[in-house]
């Protein structure tokens, strides 16, 4: 592989595996499986500040962690939001 690229599988692969934990785990809560996106997206997002005033290494490495964990957050509520919207409109079509 070539050394430009390196280091992006593995970004890649953290947003995808921190978000399927956030999506399955918020599959488990029945009427408010938006809330667990939503509270890690708040957590990523303080976890991102903190690590601006820890510093060093152990600093980025909670920021790097934290920027994942928040695009996979993102792109969970926008996945469930469609879901629910396609459900409600499923219910709505059924009852009339």
């Amino acid at each position: 592989m070539d050394g430009r690229m390196e280091g992006f599988m593995e970004f890649f692969m953290y947003i995808i595996g921190i978000g399927i934990v956030i999506f399955l785990l918020s599959m488990l809560l029945k009427k408010k499986k938006i809330i667990l996106p939503y509270v890690t997206c708040g957590l990523s997002i303080l976890s991102i500040f903190i690590s601006l005033f820890i510093g060093g290494w152990e600093g980025l490495g909670l920021g790097y962690i934290s920027f994942c964990t928040l695009i996979a957050s993102v792109i969970n509520i926008l996945i469930i939001s469609i879901f629910m919207k396609n459900k409600l409109s499923d219910n709505q079509e059924s009852g009339k």
